[in-house]
């Protein structure tokens, strides 16, 4: 049996490339039916009653009006387009002193709207059961039949051209789609780029391409042809929670639905002098979870095990490639085989071929 038997402590002040920067907290929405992030990187929450820009920094509307029942939203350019309880397309411009206007389209049982740019004009892509349907602001272009559950366009790609993909989420895999165009997709043809056995929450796209696929305890980075690139670590998520990227921020929002706020997971740019840094886990003492934080100056493949007072390893929670930047994991207080473990004090070692890092942890309960 493997023993802990190295006690080196890497300390050292340091950002990554990625980090958890800051948190808004949506006090006076009580129920979110759907966010947007526009082009221009500006946050929009819809509720039943009302739509709203929100202030980044308080968290409060800095611009609302009401609907009814609505149920989806998406931004771009200065338009605002939601479907309400009636599966009815609206739309009015984003601050303009018109109001919004019902066109005469509708929707199946809709659960989500996507806008794109189509050639320099505006395209919508939303998800029904069973397939996509792709429409102009006022008509009804075509359909894709597919089963999916989320899906995921690129900001700012043009989806006049066959080669920009749309991406499906189905059963904890997700699909490529190409060859097709908006306004002809019946060639849309499509490939499984990614699977897996947990569970996905949901996932997003970048300008780049890039995907960001949220699960309850990290996200995990591809590009858009599939390739794995490595792991963001965010703590505890829970589930029906949503992730966003934010184009002008080069940020990523988390939107937690059991706790109402967004964690905002930047991109610092900031290089840092030494390789790991290994935080104090919070809470201390430990009842029945604590998140472990750590910072990474580089991509890394690395391990995180609990070991015992005597040395004996209890848990291995981490074992994966991480990107650089700052990341958190969550241990809830269990062995390999599920079991709570005894009060007590145990250590928390992370380890790479670069290093070691080693902290205490207090289980009291």
């Amino acid at each position: 049996m493997r023993r802990l038997s190295v006690l080196i402590v890497l300390v050292c002040l340091a950002s990554g490339a990625w980090q958890s920067s800051e948190e808004i907290a949506l006090n006076r929405i009580q129920r979110v039916s759907d966010l947007a992030i526009s082009d221009n990187g500006e946050l929009w929450v819809l509720s039943p009653e009302a739509i709203a820009r929100i202030d980044g920094k308080t968290g409060n509307p800095r611009f609302s009006r009401e609907v009814k029942n609505a149920q989806a939203v998406t931004v771009i350019n200065d338009n605002v387009y939601y479907i309400d309880g009636s599966n009815r397309l609206h739309f009015y411009p984003k601050e303009g002193d018109e109001g919004s206007a019902a066109t005469d389209v509708y929707f199946n049982n809709p659960d989500q709207v996507q806008a794109l740019s189509v050639n320099g004009s505006t395209g919508l892509i939303v998800r029904e059961t069973g397939r996509l349907v792709f429409a102009a602001p006022f008509e009804i272009m075509g359909y894709l039949t597919t089963n999916s559950e989320r899906f995921a366009v690129i900001p700012g790609a043009n989806y006049g051209e066959r080669r920009t993909p749309i991406f499906t989420l189905n059963g904890n895999r997700i699909f490529a789609w190409t060859g097709g165009r908006f306004i002809n997709p019946d060639n849309y043809t499509s490939k499984l780029i990614y699977s897996t056995g947990n569970s996905v929450l949901d996932f997003c796209a970048d300008r780049k391409g890039n995907l960001y696929i949220l699960f309850s305890d990290s996200i995990t980075v591809l590009n858009e042809d599939g390739e794995y690139k490595g792991k963001i670590g965010v703590g505890s998520i829970g589930y029906g929670s949503r992730i966003l990227t934010n184009p002008v921020e080069n940020s990523l929002y988390i939107f937690d639905k059991n706790t109402n706020r967004i964690q905002v997971v930047s991109q610092s740019g900031r290089e840092s002098e030494e390789l790991i840094v290994l935080d104090k886990n919070r809470p201390n003492p430990v009842d029945n979870f604590t998140e472990i934080s750590f910072t990474l100056s580089e991509p890394l493949y690395l391990t995180i095990t609990i070991y015992n007072l005597i040395g004996e390893p209890v848990k291995q929670i981490v074992r994966d490639r991480y990107l650089k930047g700052s990341h958190r994991v969550v241990w809830k207080a269990v062995d390999e085989e599920g079991n709570l473990v005894p009060n007590g004090v145990y250590f928390y070692r992370l380890e790479s071929n670069k290093g070691v890092a080693i902290r205490q942890l207090i289980v009291l309960r």
